[in-house]
């Protein structure tokens, strides 16, 4: 008897799935700077300190909505793209807005 031969295909719909859900990782991930700021900084913390997360938050949060709005219409490897080409973005925001 042959062991048993598992498929490790992933389709376009998992990758677009996987990718959705990263996008929403790095949304949470974001939003929860806000707080750990909020928390280091104590009576020093301002709106402006936060402002360029928030920034990230609505880059990150654009990119979830349009993965999920074309995962809707079935377009699951556009999906997959968008969802991947935030983690650039985002790095790239940083490094210009935030700093390394």
């Amino acid at each position: 008897m042959s062991p048993a031969s598992y498929n490790l295909v992933v389709t376009k719909e998992r990758w677009a799935q996987i990718g959705i859900t990263v996008d929403f990782l790095i949304l949470v991930r974001t939003l929860g700077e806000f707080f750990r700021l909020r928390h280091v900084l104590g009576a020093n913390f301002s709106t402006a300190v936060a402002t360029p997360y928030v920034g990230g938050a609505l880059i990150a949060a654009c990119s979830c909505w349009a993965a999920v709005t074309l995962y809707f219409f079935r377009r699951y490897a556009l999906s997959a793209w968008i969802a991947l080409a935030t983690v650039p973005v985002l790095l790239v925001y940083k490094i210009a807005v935030i700093g390394w």
